[in-house]
Parts: C-alpha cells; sequence; structure tokens
C-alpha cells in the first residue's frame, strides 16, 4: 500500500536574544515540542557575552540560521531573521525569555490552515515570572479596533502570522524599538481580519530585565506615537495609565504631556 505524505504547515520562528541566556534554551525547547509543523528557527543574537552562544551551538542541528553580533535593535532582528529562513507558510518570532506551551503554536496554525481569509491569529497566554511560576493572565479579549485603541490586549508571544500578510506589510517598523507588536496589529488589521482562539499557547515572561519594566517611559512614548499615528490621538486611558505607573520626579512633566494631549482629550469627548 502507497504511504500517504501529509503536508505539514511551515513555519519561520525568529528568536532575539541579548544575554538571555538563562531563559534562551527554554524558549528553544518549547518550539522543539510542537508537533504536525515543519519548523524553521533563526536565533538572531546581538552580541551575548553570557552562556548563549553555547546554548545556540548546542542546539544548531534544529536551528536553520544564527548569528551573534551587535544589531540595530529587536525589530530589525526579527525582520533580518524572517529574511534567512525558507519561504513558509506562517511567521512569528519568541522572545528569548518567553515560550510555547506545548502544541500551542501549532493549535494557531490549524486555526489559519481552516480559515483562509484570516491574516494573523492570537491567543490566550499565562504571565510568568523568572522561575516559570504562573503570576498572571495576559488580559486578552475579542478582536476589535476599538478596543485595541484602548489597549494591546494580544499578548506576543501568543501569535502567527500568515507569511503574506507579513510580506504585505513589511514585516514590523524598525522604527519602534519597544512597542512594535502592537503597531503591527494595527498594520495587519487593515488588511484582513485576525482572529483571537479561546485557548493558552504561550508564556509571557515578567521579570526585571525587561525593556518595558526598565524604560515605561520609552514604552509610553513609543504606544502615544503609534496611537496618533493609527487612530490621529491618544485615548485619555493611556494617559491615566502612563502617569499612574511612572514616577515622574518632575511634576512639570506631566503637565506638559497633558497639555500635548489636549487635543486628543477633546476629539475623544466628542466621539461620545
Amino acid at each position: 500500500m502507497a504511504q500517504i505524505n501529509i503536508r505539514k504547515p511551515t513555519v519561520a520562528i525568529v528568536i532575539p536574544n541579548l544575554n538571555q541566556g538563562h531563559f534562551l534554551e527554554q524558549a528553544i525547547q518549547s518550539i522543539m515540542k510542537q508537533s504536525s509543523l515543519e519548523l524553521f528557527i533563526a536565533v538572531m543574537d546581538a552580541g551575548s557575552t553570557d552562556d548563549s552562544l553555547s546554548i545556540i551551538r548546542k542546539y544548531s542541528n534544529y536551528i536553520t540560521y544564527w548569528r551573534s553580533h551587535p544589531d540595530e535593535g529587536q525589530a530589525a532582528a526579527i525582520n533580518e531573521g524572517i529574511v534567512n529562513l525558507p519561504a513558509t507558510d506562517y511567521v512569528c518570532w519568541l522572545n528569548a525569555d518567553d515560550v510555547f506551551l506545548e502544541n500551542g503554536l501549532t493549535t494557531m496554525a490549524k486555526h489559519l490552515e481552516e480559515n483562509n481569509k484570516c491574516v494573523a491569529v492570537y491567543a490566550n497566554a499565562y504571565i510568568t515570572d523568572s522561575h516559570n511560576q504562573i503570576i498572571s493572565y495576559y488580559p486578552t479579549e475579542k478582536f476589535s479596533v476599538e478596543g485595541l485603541a484602548q489597549s494591546c490586549f494580544i499578548c506576543q508571544p501568543a501569535t502567527l502570522i500568515r507569511s503574506g500578510a507579513w510580506n504585505d506589510v513589511y514585516g514590523v517598523d524598525t522604527s519602534f524599538h519597544m512597542c512594535m507588536d502592537y503597531d503591527l496589529w494595527w498594520r495587519l488589521s487593515k488588511i484582513g481580519c485576525i482572529d483571537h482562539i479561546d485557548s493558552f499557547t504561550a508564556c509571557s515572561r515578567d521579570h526585571e530585565g525587561t525593556k518595558t519594566n526598565n524604560n515605561k517611559e520609552k514604552h509610553y512614548k513609543e504606544a502615544f506615537k503609534l496611537l496618533k499615528k493609527h487612530i490621529g490621538y491618544v485615548p485619555l486611558h493611556w494617559c491615566v495609565s502612563m502617569i499612574r505607573e511612572i514616577k515622574f520626579k518632575n511634576t512639570s512633566v506631566v503637565t506638559k504631556i497633558i497639555s500635548k494631549l489636549a487635543g486628543g482629550y477633546l476629539y475623544l469627548i466628542n466621539k461620545f
């Protein structure tokens, strides 16, 4: 009896890394736990001085492409990684300190296989600490542009993007260093539907070394920039969140921000 070859969906995965060797191995291992997929992995190391390179070499048989040298930032590294991998059905990236749950990527690929009109899919995610303990859940909701304006409810590691859509929007915007994923969801939403599936597929790690925790001011600055770019104003919710989270040494900074964004407040009020 002739053997039937069942085609596996192909996925390109980029792992950007800088001195995250204590987490990197877990990220790679989580990719290896995905079944029924043909996976191509690129590890884009930005010149780590820890044990990252030894870990990369340890898994070199599973890694399609890797390099290690200073680069122009995470977004540029992600785009570079995708370019250096074979053409695939779907693409994504997994930060070195995050992990996929077993067959989480498989679940998202299956949804895209069955829903051809979707340009991307996102799922639920746990928030874990540096010891892999679940501390909370990422606040996720069904996709809507109105909701996306209020918060980035899409947890990046719990996402998968159709390659054609990725190419149509030219990947991530390298002018963003903190909010490149949030900007990407906006751009993808303008060319097709983004689906949510009610399953947990990944873990996003919250620890002291994350860029978001170490530079909240830059995070909000980029978020405000992209919100103005996509919807023309900054919703009040974002401004209130920023003032709550950031300990401003100089209260005049808050005054300047509120003054600068006053037009956005008025626009928001006039919407109701």
